[in-house]
């Protein structure tokens, strides 16, 4: 187990005084979540960086991870403090609990006063709030439709979570989820990066080229074409960069992504 020490409601890093401030803490939040390159990176320290930032960005005092093991059962994987792995063993044990009703739903569950749950979890809560917590919010941790996991969001007062802030945690849950699952322990070689730097470039190319034809046949400009071609893949759910293949090697009309929308 991981843990790490958070400075609660009081620290520093807690205290944020401007919107300018907030803004840049949320930032840095994202971009510290998407380093997945760094020599002292792992998957245990990206889930550490988002349960930090989690506390650090919202009313709660503390957080952790659960993910699914190869077995189909919750396991805790890091905490800001021990009393919230306690409630995560109580939920796992029991079988109950937000984190698991998140992970089996694929929902957000939310107990902003957990006095009020205790018949929907009649062991969970009195060992939650034994362990001092008043609230808890559970977030689904998901990719591509297939469970992982939950994140837990706890207070030691009956605390809400608005929309906005609900928004906020689930993005950057997301963000960590595919930073974790894009993980590599083999570092970049030089040769790597060169490659991928080439391999974004080409992705250009062919963009430029599909957005040419269909300015052409359009009589649009290249800026418009290049709206057009991408919302045609997001209709469809494809990547703007399988769209313009497909216009370039003629295998799709340009009249086709023209089209108005069904």
């Amino acid at each position: 187990m991981t843990s790490f020490t958070s400075q609660g409601r009081t620290g520093a890093e807690k205290t944020v005084t401007t919107h300018m401030n907030r803004e840049q803490a949320i930032t840095e939040a994202f971009v510290s979540l998407t380093d997945t390159v760094a020599d002292d990176v792992d998957p245990l320290t990206l889930l550490r960086r988002l349960v930090d930032h989690c506390v650090r960005l919202s009313d709660m005092d503390a957080a952790g991870v659960m993910l699914v093991s190869a077995r189909g059962r919750l396991q805790s994987a890091v905490v800001t403090e021990e009393r919230v792995e306690i409630t995560e063993m109580f939920q796992a044990q029991a079988d109950e609990g937000p984190c698991v009703d998140a992970y089996t739903t694929g929902a957000p569950v939310h107990a902003a006063d957990l006095t009020a749950h205790e018949d929907r979890w009649p062991v969970f809560t009195p060992l939650a709030l034994a362990a001092g917590f008043s609230a808890v919010h559970s977030l689904p941790l998901r990719l591509r439709g297939q469970p992982l996991g939950a994140l837990n969001l706890l207070a030691r007062t009956p605390t809400p979570l608005t929309g906005q802030d609900v928004r906020l945690l689930e993005a950057l849950a997301g963000t960590a989820t595919t930073s974790v699952l894009t993980w590599s322990s083999e570092p970049l070689r030089p040769y790597d990066i060169v490659t991928r730097t080439q391999a974004a470039l080409s992705v250009k190319a062919v963009l430029d080229t599909a957005c040419g034809m269909l300015a052409a046949t359009a009589a649009i400009s290249p800026a418009e074409a290049g709206h057009r071609l991408r919302a045609y893949a997001r209709l469809r759910h494809q990547r703007p960069s399988e769209v313009a293949d497909a216009l370039v090697r003629r295998a799709l009309s340009p009249r086709t992504v023209l089209a108005p929308p069904p």
